[in-house]
């Protein structure tokens, strides 16, 4: 009995030193059926399961869910639209629209009906409108809110001299980001002309808030890249394992169906 105290207390302490490292104050700590996490910009929080997806408010009230789910697996839900979040299921070449109580709004767009039968990126755009990433032509094609075709990136193996395999396409501000399979994130403005290309340290996942890119790294530690002047600032996380996203100032960490919220604290260190 006395040993297994001393482990919970050793882990506890542990803990409590990974928290003391990072800038980071825990706000909350809450179980969930959850194994991934977006966050729009107005603070509602989808939590993503393999059997449906659950939405709560800023405060973490007003819960919606949805199980529709029958397409299959999907890389993300996407949020650029807080009132209109969709999931595109690649392998079927469907694209589910939902409102912001999580209610189907429309039937399933058929992509493959429309001709795009090898998209296998999606995103949402400001300009009312969306980008897909055609595989067998490299490219990223922007498109109109009824999926006709505006125009292209061009073939991008071919305009960067290697293989262009996307993990992640993400339009925010006034940039389309493309995260590539060697940890390339590539940017271009809003009519699909490249503008640069940052190399990444190693595996790592990547969001925009704001003004600011942000990477997470499997080693424990995040990212800030301004992109006024495009200058990396590097910030301990609480941990290493699980599901990251950061939103205004608050980060959001999902391990093991537990999340926990915390605050960042700006100071003199960071």
């Amino acid at each position: 009995m006395k040993h297994c105290l001393c482990l919970l207390f050793f882990g506890c302490f542990l803990s409590a030193a990974i928290y003391a490292q990072s800038p980071f104050e825990m706000i909350s700590e809450q179980r969930v059926d959850a194994t991934r996490i977006v966050v729009d910009e107005l603070g509602n929080v989808y939590l993503i399961s393999n059997t449906g997806i659950e939405r709560r408010n800023a405060v973490g009230g007003g819960v919606f869910r949805t199980s529709d789910m029958q397409w299959g697996e999907f890389h993300n839900v996407d949020v650029t639209d807080p009132l209109r979040p969709f999931i595109h299921f690649p392998a079927a070449g469907k694209v589910v629209f939902f409102d912001n109580t999580l209610s189907q709004q429309v039937s399933p767009i058929d992509l493959y009906a429309r001709g795009y039968d090898n998209a296998e990126f999606m995103c949402g755009s400001r300009g009312d409108g969306f980008w897909l990433w055609d595989a067998r032509n490299s490219e990223i094609m922007r498109v109109d809110r009824n999926f006709n075709k505006l125009y292209s990136t061009g073939n991008l193996s071919i305009l960067f001299k290697s293989p262009m395999q996307p993990l992640a396409l993400m339009e925010r501000g006034q940039f389309l980001y493309l995260l590539n399979r060697d940890y390339r994130l590539f940017v271009f403005d809003m009519f699909g002309a490249w503008k640069r290309t940052l190399q990444l340290d190693g595996p790592s996942t990547f969001q925009v808030d704001g003004e600011r890119v942000i990477v997470f790294y499997e080693t424990g530690s995040m990212q800030f890249i301004d992109t006024a002047g495009w200058v990396k600032q590097d910030i301990p996380l609480p941990g290493s394992v699980g599901a990251f996203f950061f939103r205004g100032s608050k980060l959001y960490w999902l391990n093991d169906a537990i999340l926990r919220t915390f605050q960042f604290v700006e100071n003199a260190r960071n």
